[in-house]
């Protein structure tokens, strides 16, 4: 990947699987019939619609054919619309059908043919959590015809989201002892359920509150500072345990 696009997918590069996905998204997306689009699922809180969004950009920078506007609907939405109508509004452009999952089988039907048609280049992009995607897909399989790009958002173990922490810290020029990681550690266990899988913006909101905390103006946060250990030996501000408290 170009130093461009891993600043666009950087966040979802993580899992080896999932990057691999994008690079073949990248490589494969298309304004022609039949083929090129694609689905992308992930669980409550991914952020799949910005991966669906720089996706497109990345085509809009690299496809000299793509000329059009960029929409997003829901799928609820597009069940009480033409589809066929729709689309020529955004011939040479693109649709991101966001909680895909809603569509009916008549209206998932409109779209594949309205795919099928020469002449008409338009890319189409279906978003849903897994399970409401693989309905959709066991409904109406015959999309996959036009749909041959998938990319499937993986959560990211304890370990990965600990490490995403430290890098976006550092990024804005902290650091955390080796007590403060025990409670970033913690902080994100405490967060992943069953039904709950902590994402990368939940870890940013937990560096963010951390921040916010070392830079309180408190006794503690003088003495810091009169006893040197405020900064680390790169200048970088400490993020403590009590920060993430």
């Amino acid at each position: 990947m170009s130093p461009e696009e891993r600043q666009h997918f950087g966040h979802y590069l993580q899992s080896k699987a999932t990057k691999e996905q994008i690079v073949y998204a990248i490589d494969n997306i298309s304004m022609a019939a039949y083929t090129g689009n694609v689905i992308i699922t992930g669980e409550e809180g991914m952020d799949t619609m910005t991966l669906a969004k720089n996706l497109i950009k990345e085509v809009q920078q690299t496809d000299s054919n793509f000329s059009g506007k960029i929409a997003k609907i829901s799928g609820d939405a597009l069940n009480k619309k033409k589809v066929g109508a729709t689309f020529k509004k955004l011939v040479n452009g693109a649709l991101i059908i966001q909680n895909a999952g809603a569509l009916k089988k008549e209206t998932a039907e409109q779209i594949r043919n309205a795919l099928e048609q020469e002449h008409s280049g338009i890319i189409v992009v279906l978003e849903d959590l897994k399970k409401s995607m693989d309905k959709l897909l066991k409904r109406s399989p015959a999309l996959l015809e036009c749909f041959n790009i998938r990319i499937d958002i993986e959560a990211l173990d304890n370990d990965s989201l600990v490490a995403i922490g430290k890098k976006y810290a550092k990024d804005k020029e902290y650091s955390i002892d080796e007590l403060g990681v025990l409670a970033l550690h913690t902080c994100i266990a405490e967060r992943q359920t069953s039904d709950h899988a902590v994402t990368v913006a939940e870890v940013k909101e937990i560096m963010e509150g951390a921040i916010r905390h070392a830079n309180r103006k408190t006794l503690g946060h003088f003495f810091d500072i009169l006893l040197a250990k405020r900064y680390d030996e790169e200048d970088m501000i400490i993020l403590r345990e009590k920060d993430f408290i």
